[in-house]
């Protein structure tokens, strides 16, 4: 990644995550499963290639700046939504989703744009 985020993987994978809420409402369960692990995958991905990016020695915090600025809104959105599914057949890939957008809305919780307040 070396300081650029994978914005183009990040689109799909909402894309892909947003899909799988549609196919939840219509009872498509196998369907939306598929999606929420290529989604999880991709955003594992790219939250550990952020994670990386942010402990290296210079970091260009403007790339991150819009990305985190946007987070701030959406991730708790979709933490939200990921927390209303009940199904037990998806826990296990509800969770780690949870757990991905859980961690990256702490990194933008902490971000200020000038500096990430010792993250």
């Amino acid at each position: 990644m070396y300081g650029e985020i994978d914005l183009e993987t990040y689109t799909v994978a909402i894309i892909r995550l947003n899909t799988a809420f549609g196919k939840l409402e219509d009872l498509k369960t196998d369907e939306a499963r598929e999606l929420l692990g290529e989604s999880c995958r991709d955003l594992q991905k790219i939250y550990s290639e952020i994670v990386d990016d942010l402990n290296q020695e210079e970091v260009n915090l403007n790339e991150y700046y819009l990305f985190f600025q946007n987070g701030k809104q959406t991730f708790p959105q979709y933490i939200e939504a990921l927390g209303s599914i009940e199904d037990d057949e998806l826990q296990e890939t509800v969770n780690q989703l949870l757990n991905v957008f859980t961690n990256l809305n702490k990194i933008a919780d902490g971000f200020k744009g000038d500096n990430l307040n010792g993250i």
